[in-house]
């Protein structure tokens, strides 16, 4: 596997990566919150979603956010869209106007570690707080019903024929989709430098840009593409797990060694107390046990992947090395 094979070629680099020091590291926190360290209700929460609407991002923000209502943890949830470069758009946002809003929160993930690698804006994720890993996921790629690209074969064939001439899309320049594509390229020993790549700010753009004919192959979760693979306008080629998953055979199984998951989390202002950190990361760990938010994990396939407190910290600084070293090795470019 791509990955792994970089984490062991590039352990000591990674070790030594100038990781984001993030803002006040959470302390350990229990796995549901206890009468001891129960969450204090909000009158009114904002939640921030730095991609389109109906992206993956937003899917997740809106059910976190019925899930605090469910829990009665938030009278009323004010959901904001924000779009554009992986969402660093959106994090510079929300770090000028929420930064010590104790009743606000920001969706990320996988995605905008790879922006920020490739973007390096000024604002990056050491400006808020870690709250909470929610979900993990993984992409699927598809191509339009009746096109050039009935199976995996059909399209490495093309891309070894003429990489250039293959059009992939999917999400945001270095985020998750475009690394894929890029460790695909690798590992078929092409030039990764001519890789044709459309960013897009979510699924529902991506396959717009799949029936223009802009593009041949979307990459994305497979909550994104699932009502068109079941109505037989997508043909799902292939599903970055390690195997099958969703009746989608896998990459290594099919003779690509790369696999890449796409986990979501959730952070909080960087400049807010401690108390109030904790109470936002009670809420979020409080609405994961409700039904509602059980339910949306069964509806839109999400692996729950709850992680918090330093182990979320200390594992997302690793993945923003990662993320970085990636980046690089890929020559991703925004």
């Amino acid at each position: 596997m791509f990955r792994r094979s970089l984490l062991k070629t590039c352990g000591a680099a990674t070790a030594l990566w100038a990781a984001p020091s993030f803002a006040q590291k959470d302390a350990d926190a229990p796995v549901a919150a206890s009468p001891a360290n129960a969450a204090t209700p909000l009158t009114k929460l904002s939640l921030y979603i730095p991609g389109g609407a109906g992206g993956g991002w937003d899917q997740t923000g809106r059910a976190l956010g019925a899930a605090i209502q469910s829990a009665g943890l938030a009278r009323e949830v004010v959901y904001e869209n924000k779009g554009g470069k992986g969402g660093t758009i959106g994090l510079t946002d929300f770090v000028e106007r929420f930064n010590r809003d104790p009743a606000a929160l920001l969706i990320g993930g996988m995605v905008m570690l790879g922006a920020i690698a490739v973007n390096r804006p000024a604002v990056t994720l050491a400006q808020v707080s870690p709250i909470a890993r929610l979900t993990n996921d993984f992409m699927v790629l598809v191509a339009p019903s009746g096109g050039r690209f009935p199976d995996m074969n059909a399209l490495t064939a093309a891309m070894r024929k003429d990489l250039s001439a293959v059009g992939f899309t999917g999400g945001s320049a270095g985020g998750v989709d475009h690394m894929l594509a890029g460790m695909i390229a690798r590992q078929l020993r092409l030039d990764v430098g001519r890789l044709k790549y459309l960013p897009t700010s979510s699924g529902r753009e991506a396959m717009d840009l799949l029936e223009k004919g802009e593009a041949q192959i979307a990459i994305s979760s497979y909550s994104e593409f699932q009502t068109a693979i079941e109505s037989k306008r997508l043909i799902p080629l292939a599903v970055s797990s390690r195997k099958s998953l969703h009746g989608i055979p896998s990459l290594y199984e099919l003779g690509v060694n790369t696999d890449l998951g796409n986990w979501r989390a959730v952070f909080g202002p960087g400049q807010i107390s401690e108390a109030d950190r904790s109470n936002l990361r009670n809420i979020v760990i409080t609405a994961t046990q409700t039904p509602s938010w059980k339910q949306s994990l069964q509806k839109e396939k999400w692996t729950n992947a709850l992680m918090h407190g330093d182990e979320f910290t200390k594992v997302l600084m690793i993945e923003q090395a990662m993320a970085s070293a990636v980046a690089m090795m890929l020559k991703l470019k925004a």
